[in-house]
């Protein structure tokens, strides 16, 4: 299937940065920024971007047009997430300075639109029950929202980041909420699955 502009555009915007990113000049970027690690990322999310199109492919010469729909707002979100997620570390996330808590905004909108998504995508490509569709989408969540919060450690131990707190700072305090709005924002998406796709 042919990937929608929206999704073409984004691989080449992260493609891009990347390159920028990994073979720019120290002294083009902020104090905060590893350019090194983020231009890494950058291709590595360019990569997730495409992978979607490239695992699920028709079973059939004709497609039909639920499936279609679905693996467009699975791609559609995971664009979308990347973006958000890219925006905060050129320097969203800084936002935190001045109260505006960005990073927070994300844990609860990205699992609310992944539950939402998944269990449409469930639904409509493999035929499961909204019910198991849900409740799958929710498991998946869930331990990503974990997933990331060692992805975090492991940038900050092994490339020097400082994802984890507020750039290093107060852990334990950021890492308790990045959670609890995980879980804020899946009850919402649970919720608004149930009132839209059932």
């Amino acid at each position: 299937m042919a990937q929608n502009k929206f999704v073409k555009f984004s691989v080449i915007i992260f493609v891009i940065g990347s390159l920028i990113l990994l073979f720019g000049k120290g002294k083009w970027f902020p104090d905060f920024y590893n350019p090194q690690f983020m231009g890494i990322i950058g291709l590595i999310s360019a990569i997730l971007i495409v992978l979607p199109s490239l695992i699920f492919t028709p079973s059939t010469s004709s497609w039909q047009a639920p499936k279609q729909k679905a693996l467009n707002l699975l791609q559609n979100v995971l664009v979308i997430s990347l973006l958000l997620s890219a925006a905060g570390a050129l320097g969203l996330f800084q936002l935190y300075k001045v109260g505006f808590e960005y990073d927070k905004i994300l844990h609860f909108i990205i699992p609310s639109l992944f539950i939402i998504v998944i269990t449409y995508f469930n639904y409509h490509w493999y035929g499961i029950s909204f019910r198991k569709s849900l409740i799958i989408a929710l498991i998946l969540v869930t331990i990503s929202g974990f997933l990331w919060e060692l992805f975090e450690l492991f940038g900050d131990k092994n490339f020097g980041t400082q994802m984890l707190g507020y750039y290093g700072e107060f852990v334990s305090e950021d890492t308790f909420w990045d959670l609890i709005m995980n879980t804020l924002g899946s009850i919402v998406g649970v919720i608004i699955a149930i009132m839209k796709i059932k």
